[in-house]
């Protein structure tokens, strides 16, 4: 949302620069920023129009001849509104527009321009405008534009978290600057004169909490007042005509949208407040036809809807230049009901978004009072009638704080006074009692509902950088007694942490056409997607990572390692799983490597070693793959074993796959459900390491090709596992010169390591189990020893 400086300050009185007041309300937690500065230009100056000639090689082109009192000035322009005698503003050459587009000499269809006459929106005074900045008439000539136009202002942009409605608004912002500073704000002065009242409306429906009407007859429609059309166009609203316009400024005034409908456009003078019959239509004023359901809430006349509640008005019923009364409408609808419409119809608006996160009960009479107020001020007439309807009834919220809780809560002391002091800027009603305060919550702050909420606004105001930061503090995982999954999962986030990975956090939904490619198959579809990208709920956490890794590539990273642990949804329900993905260069660049051309890339071998390397114990075994994936190359691919059962899948993603990225892509998925049983034989896993001297012995076999090298590691793990000497083995090298092995030979050699807990070991015990070792691989599966 756009925010005007200068209109802040008629709320509340400070003394902070733009960017001061933006880093505040950042720092208590509206995310603000600075987008356009006043006079954003340099070297433009007012200069008159002598003289518009028609371009001799354009058609559409003028030929213009301008002073600024002194010279005069050859300019090209395109602008349809250029006539002589006017003011305008000229951007002379060396002159700096908005986006640091500098002016510079040049031809235009071969006649030369000495610099440019300037829109509102090249000046980036408003975002579109249809011609030339045309000055007043009695604007002096040769002076800077600034000193013209006198707009002094900044223009803010206010990002705020989903429940916070009530900063969607000046008065919203100018609350919280009050709550910082410790003042009041000063609100417009509104009139309110007695006036008729009897049946102008009906709700029909519990969907409308309260709702006003307020019929204002003699109205005359027109063009808005320069103050208020620079008032919305600062905000990026486009003036329409002053009635429309009064209910647009009182929104971004108070927040509450509102609406005004041409009575004389109704087939009844009540309006009705009433859910939709299904089948009924609208056309909208954007122009577009919507069909309605039963579950969305419209305004009616006797025989039709009239306008969308809460989204949109009706074409039909829509403000114009004949419109003589008007029916003013400001109203609190259901947030959910409003929400749901807007994402049924794919049509939202300003009044929706506001809506959609809840409007306060208080701020609907005053928006309907002031807008009232400027509408006879502005465009005459004279309020007739007017009715508030309390469709239900509006409660307070009363909370409880317990003083002692809030300095237990945030971990420093904080004097009550302090505490009440903070709550009361914040509009809180409060009565003491001893070491509690009662506090009765505002309307439009519908986000404050329990006690931790109002101790979470005493720390936003007090502010966040006075929680104290502990000097050391033990890592700690919070692990529930009933669930296994937060223990193991940090097991293996502890581990890739150490080894470089960061942990990405994604949605939980994915495309369908996302999921095809990778050859997956989505199993519970979202009824009413927000977009595109969230059709589905994921079957598998590689689509986002993918996607995580694609993006970090396209921004120049040379290596990308990521995990992640979140839910999967399955067509056996909802599971639990852990991911890694990784490509690219496992090492940094360093001289020292470079000069021995080390750069070893995460492929299938380096990305299996780290699988092996964050599995907990030994009962997870590395096996071959005889059901992968679609997404894997089938050549380069394992499981993950435990206790007889596959658990998980690792390997390099198909080149059809991963074609975006050229390195090989490595990823790794392990289902964490069918591990329930690992966490309670967790904590017997630690066994002494022993303080005796490893033995190694290389040893070199051949085998068939055809014989897959995991069984070569079946037979050294039975072994391993049997109790004996054998404590580990690695593969070092493997060697395939048929010329010298023979046809369809394969070597490998091996680094077989053993060690005894008790005592150091003899030449003869090693030797021994390592021809034990030979012979079994003669005899089981055929590999000979390579002399």
């Amino acid at each position: 949302m756009k925010v005007s400086y200068n209109w802040l300050k008629k709320f509340v009185d400070f003394d902070l620069s733009a960017w001061e007041l933006a880093k505040m309300l950042t720092s208590i937690g509206v995310e603000t920023s600075v987008i356009s500065s006043p006079a954003a230009w340099s070297g433009v100056i007012t200069a008159q129009v002598l003289d518009v000639q028609k371009h001799p090689n354009a058609d559409k082109l003028s030929l213009c001849k301008v002073t600024d009192g002194q010279n005069q000035y050859s300019i090209v322009c395109g602008a349809k509104n250029i006539a002589a005698g006017q003011i305008v503003p000229l951007s002379k050459i060396g002159a700096v527009l908005p986006g640091n587009f500098e002016i510079k000499k040049s031809k235009i269809r071969g006649v030369e321009s000495e610099g440019m006459i300037c829109s509102e929106s090249e000046l980036g005074l408003k975002e579109k405008s249809d011609g030339i900045f045309v000055l007043p008439q009695d604007a002096p000539v040769g002076i800077p534009l600034e000193k013209v136009i006198g707009d002094d202002d900044f223009i803010l942009e206010v990002e705020i978290t989903t429940n916070r409605g009530d900063v969607l608004s000046h008065l919203g912002v100018a609350r919280e600057i009050c709550a910082k500073l410790k003042k009041t704000p000063v609100l417009p002065i509104i009139k309110t004169p007695n006036t008729a009242s009897y049946s102008i409306a009906k709700v029909e429906s519990n969907l409308c909490q309260r709702y006003i009407g307020c019929i204002i007859s003699g109205v005359k429609v027109g063009p808005s007042p320069k103050w208020l059309a620079d008032s919305l166009e600062k905000c990026a609203i486009r003036p329409i005509n002053n009635i429309v316009d009064i209910t647009n400024y009182v929104m971004l005034e108070f927040g509450q949208p509102l609406h005004a409908f041409d009575i004389s456009k109704l087939s009844s003078k009540n309006v009705i407040v009433r859910t939709a019959q299904e089948g009924e239509s609208i056309t909208a004023l954007d122009g577009r036809q919507y069909k309605l359901d039963d579950d969305m809430l419209v305004i009616a006349d006797s025989s039709k809807a009239v306008a969308i509640a809460g989204v949109m008005g009706g074409e039909y019923s829509g403000i114009d230049n004949s419109t003589d009364t008007v029916f003013l409408e400001s109203a609190v609808f259901n947030p959910s009901s409003i929400r749901k419409t807007s994402k049924k119809l794919n049509l939202s608006s300003d009044s929706s978004y506001r809506f959609e996160r809840g409007i306060g009960w208080d701020i609907t009479e005053l928006a309907s009072w002031r807008a009232a107020n400027l509408i006879t001020e502005l465009a005459g007439g004279k309020i007739e009638v007017r009715e508030d309807i309390a469709a239900a009834g509006y409660e307070k919220t009363d909370i409880t704080l317990r003083i002692e809780r809030v300095s237990k809560l945030l971990g420093y002391k904080i004097e009550s006074d302090e505490i009440a002091e903070i709550l009361r800027f914040l509009g809180i009603d409060l009565q003491p009692r001893g070491e509690v305060i009662l506090c009765s919550i505002p309307s439009w702050r519908n986000d404050i509902k329990e006690e931790v909420d109002l101790i979470e606004e005493v720390a936003r105001i007090n502010g966040y950088d006075n929680i104290p930061t502990p000097a050391q503090q033990d890592h700690v995982v919070y692990t529930p007694s009933n669930s296994f999954f937060p223990k193991i999962a940090q097991s293996f986030r502890i581990k890739l942490s150490g080894m470089g990975f960061s942990e990405a956090l994604n949605y939980s939904f994915s495309e369908i056409s996302e999921l095809d490619f990778f050859g997956l198959k989505y199993h519970y579809k979202i009824a009413n997607p927000i977009s595109k990208e969230n059709e589905t709920l994921r079957p598998s956490l590689l689509p986002a990572l993918y996607k995580n890794v694609k993006l970090n590539v396209s921004q120049g990273a040379q290596s990308v390692a990521l995990f992640e642990y979140g839910k999967i949804y399955a067509d056996f329900g909802e599971r639990k799983t852990f991911a890694v993905i990784m490509c690219g260069n496992v090492w940094r660049e360093w001289w020292m490597w470079s000069e021995k051309k080390i750069n070893p890339q995460y492929d299938f071998y380096f990305g299996g070693g780290i699988v092996k390397n964050i599995l907990p114990c030994a009962e997870f075994e590395i096996a071959e793959n005889l059901k992968p994936a679609p997404y894997f190359h089938p050549g380069k691919t394992a499981c993950v074993i435990y206790r007889g059962k596959t658990v998980g899948q690792f390997g390099v993603l198909k080149p059809s796959v991963s074609q975006d990225v050229k390195n090989d892509v490595f990823y790794f998925e392990i289902d964490l459900e069918n591990l329930q049983d690992w966490h309670s034989d967790a904590n017997s896993l630690y066994k002494r390491y022993s303080k005796f001297p490893e033995v190694k012995r290389d040893v070199s076999v051949f085998a068939d090709k055809s014989l897959p090298f995991v069984k070569i590691e079946k037979t050294i793990k039975g072994i391993m596992k049997s109790g004996g000497i054998l404590s580990d083995y690695s593969l070092f090298s493997v060697y395939d010169d048929e010329t010298k092995l023979g046809e369809g030979k394969i070597s490998y050699s091996l680094r077989l390591s053993y060690r005894n807990a008790e005592r150091t070991l003899t030449d003869e015990e090693v030797n021994k189990d390592m021809n034990d070792l030979i012979d079994k691989l003669d005899k089981e599966i055929g590999v000979k020893l390579r002399i």
